[in-house]
């Protein structure tokens, strides 16, 4: 594993541990101080009034990071497809520990705030930054074509994916790679 694929892995790894730290112990502590009827919600109540702190911390986390990238990402900015995508990979990998920290709450508190759609919804998600995070499917500078042979960015933008490919394109679920 290279060196920023084990920094993505470091930063899910404390976005879950922090998005668990904020539901466990921050929402409760400040939410006794800043609204005293805090106390007197049931415990189902209360676990829904930290689910939904902790998710909209996330996505005011999330969606400040996507604001700056938006504005001062050059790399993305410039070429939106083919752009480095490093900062938006950390984005990613913060989001990725907060739908694991997420979906475990579920599972945890079905009774509370377990939702089948929920499930649904982080497992897309997830399944989806798969491919963003550890196949490099999207930030990939180079794919194989039909022959197995390795193509440029721009040769890219004009395959198609079909039947089989190289090892490399096996373990990423493509099949083939066919050049215009």
């Amino acid at each position: 594993m290279d060196l920023f694929s084990q920094l993505i892995l470091v930063i899910s790894v404390t976005s879950f541990l922090s998005f668990q730290w904020l539901f466990h112990r921050v929402s409760p502590w400040v939410s006794t101080r800043v609204s005293p009827g805090f106390l007197r919600l049931a415990d189902k109540q209360k676990v829904e009034w930290n689910s939904r702190t902790v998710s909209t911390l996330h996505a005011l986390l999330v969606g400040l990071f996507c604001l700056y990238i938006l504005l001062f990402d050059d790399a993305i900015n410039e070429d939106p497809v083919w752009g480095d995508p490093t900062l938006v990979k950390i984005n990613v990998g913060v989001t990725t520990g907060y739908l694991i920290s997420d979906l475990l709450l579920i599972f945890y508190y079905w009774k509370a705030i377990g939702d089948k759609f929920f499930v649904v919804h982080h497992l897309a998600a997830l399944y989806a930054y798969y491919y963003v995070l550890v196949s490099s499917l999207l930030s990939n500078s180079r794919t194989c074509r039909q022959d197995g042979k390795e193509t440029t960015k721009g040769e890219q933008l004009c395959h198609v994916m079909l039947g089989d490919c190289d090892d490399r394109a096996r373990r990423l679920g493509v099949r083939r790679v066919l050049t215009c």
